[in-house]
């Protein structure tokens, strides 16, 4: 069986002699329940019985609870991409760099954050370090592509695209790295040939030898983060307490009040979204982990600082353009921010683009 794109080389999606080793231990072992999900001391005999047939060159790594940037990275390379092996044994692991989940055919099921997350062709599951997870793909037909990324790399092409979205990247930044929670992104994205096409040019630049093949894939990985967020930044799916509405709903508020919160009060957000104004201030609360005003604060804080360097307006104007009712308000929740006046920062500015000139 072969998958095609026109826009990038073949993937054979015939299984290796090492899958088809692990499918007859698979179904050789039937009382093991090897698809579903173990610690790895309990499957290890499996995979080292695997080896003894067929080598494996991962086979080694794998026997790993943590698997590390040393072990699955060459040297300078941030991206690395792997064709998950089917009927390799559900194992409980973590790693200390991104791994994202690309399906493109077949079913998959990721075990993660006390979920087993049905992942069908299309759907794209951002893992975040150190969240202990396990993959079941028993079908022959599967094919799941698994990107794996360092973090620095990630947070520069992922976070970089949302510079000017903060309350958005806020919570990007704490759906992904929340202490003590296993975290991920689950984007659907369907048919989205978009999507499919840089996934192929990734796979295609990682399997070749041609010159510049790191910044490739660095550009190709900037160029898919692009897409996912211009196509599917408001559905997806995230591990996250309280109702399936509001887990819908929580993208849409933060981006609600992105674009108006000079305006904003918590009352016209609670009405707009049908929500108690407690329901509301729990949902901002725990998607970003500040409250509305502290948030409206930051945002407009934020818009001021470009506002300062990328203007001529007055302070008094700035102020009044953000929406506080007297200059004095603004000259003290800003100096209580930054640790200096409006006019003190402006003139720091001055003097530093004097400087690089």
């Amino acid at each position: 069986m072969i998958i095609q794109n026109h826009f990038y080389q073949e993937i054979n999606a015939e299984m290796l002699d090492f899958e088809h080793t692990l499918k007859t231990l698979y179904l050789q072992n039937p009382h093991r329940h090897l698809d579903q999900p173990r610690q790895i001391e309990e499957i290890s005999d499996i995979l080292a019985t695997a080896n003894a047939y067929c080598a494996n060159e991962f086979t080694e790594k794998l026997l790993l609870h943590r698997l590390n940037e040393d072990t699955f990275f060459s040297q300078n390379a941030d991206v690395e991409v792997y064709q998950h092996l089917r009927y390799l044994p559900a194992y409980w692991h973590s790693h200390n760099f991104i791994e994202i989940a690309c399906v493109l055919q077949g079913t998959v099921i990721n075990h993660i954050a006390n979920q087993d997350l049905t992942m069908v062709p299309g759907d794209i599951c951002i893992i975040a370090p150190d969240s202990v997870h396990a993959i079941t793909a028993f079908c022959d037909d599967c094919i799941l592509l698994n990107f794996i990324i360092r973090i620095s790399t990630f947070e520069e092409a992922f976070f970089g695209l949302l510079s000017e979205n903060d309350i958005l990247s806020d919570f990007f930044m704490r759906m992904l790295y929340q202490k003590d929670c296993q975290s991920y992104l689950l984007f659907r994205t369907g048919c989205d040939q978009e999507i499919a096409n840089f996934i192929g040019y990734a796979w295609d630049e990682f399997n070749g030898q041609r010159q510049y093949k790191s910044r490739m894939l660095n550009s190709i990985i900037n160029a898919f983060f692009i897409l996912l967020l211009r196509n599917h930044g408001t559905d997806f799916v995230f591990p996250e307490a309280g109702s399936n509405q509001e887990n819908e709903n929580t993208i849409l508020i933060l981006k609600y009040i992105q674009e108006h919160y000079n305006a904003l009060t918590l009352s016209e957000l609670s009405s707009f979204f049908n929500y108690s104004e407690r329901q509301m201030q729990r949902i901002i609360k725990h998607s970003t982990g500040m409250s509305f005003s502290q948030n409206i604060q930051r945002l407009k804080l934020r818009q001021a600082i470009h506002l300062m360097q990328n203007s001529n307006l007055s302070i008094a104007a700035i102020s009044e353009k953000l929406g506080y009712s007297a200059p004095e308000n603004f000259r003290h929740i800003f100096k209580k921010y930054y640790g200096m006046t409006p006019m003190e920062y402006r003139s720091v500015q001055a003097t530093e683009d004097t400087q690089k000139k």
